[in-house]
């Protein structure tokens, strides 16, 4: 149940970011961007780790 809502919440920063980082690089903010790219990708790293237990919870 916690990996799900882990997961889920994860991916809704996750699209929230990216879409910050995007309209950061637009409006020619470079510094944000590149925090906002930081963020996502960290997300990406927590994300995978989360989808990685609830894998091994199935087995």
């Amino acid at each position: 149940m916690w990996n799900n809502i882990e997961i889920i919440v994860s991916f809704i920063i996750f699209v929230g970011a990216l879409i910050f980082a995007v309209y950061s690089f637009y409006n020619n903010s470079i510094t944000v961007g590149v925090g906002a790219l930081i963020v996502t990708t960290v997300n990406i790293y927590y994300m995978i780790k989360a989808l990685r237990a609830k894998r091994e919870d199935n087995y």
